[in-house]
């Protein structure tokens, strides 16, 4: 990778839905060698494209990090099925004291306590969690390239 696919890489974190044209005049680099570069970055670096809502305009209020204990024999088993829960937004394999981090969103509370007590604590080798709401969102943001 070099300063090129870095360059492509921040222009495309500050805009997603840029063209390959505006790519090449922010960049200064032909349309061919950005089309071509592109092609590869998303076979190599560029898992998907995505976007970043405003959950409370689209009805889910409450934001939840939940961390979870395991049966360490059951971790695996325990991070797919919370991979598949459509609450979930967010799965990460974690060291400490919790082995499991998640994010969630739901509509309130009361689903956010159905969620926990009916689909998460009944996952096989699930033993302890702690749930924290958010209160603010403060940062939401993908990371930027500076150190690259």
């Amino acid at each position: 990778m070099d300063d090129v696919d870095l360059a492509i890489l921040r222009s495309l974190i500050k805009n997603s839905r840029i063209t390959i044209s505006q790519m090449s005049k922010e960049i200064d680099v032909p349309d061919a060698t950005i089309s071509n570069r592109l092609k590869k970055l998303e076979i190599d670096v560029i898992k998907r494209y995505t976007m970043i809502l405003d959950w409370q305009k689209l009805g889910l209020e409450i934001t939840s990090i939940i961390i979870i204990q395991t049966e360490s024999e059951k971790h695996e088993s325990v991070k797919e099925e919370l991979s598949r829960l459509e609450e979930v937004s967010e799965v990460y394999s974690v060291s400490g004291e919790y082995d499991i981090l998640i994010k969630v969103s739901v509509p309130g509370i009361e689903e956010l306590n159905r969620l926990i007590n009916t689909k998460i604590r009944s996952i096989e080798g699930v033993e302890d969690l702690t749930e924290m709401i958010v209160m603010e969102r403060v940062k939401e943001d993908v990371p930027s390239l500076k150190g690259l």
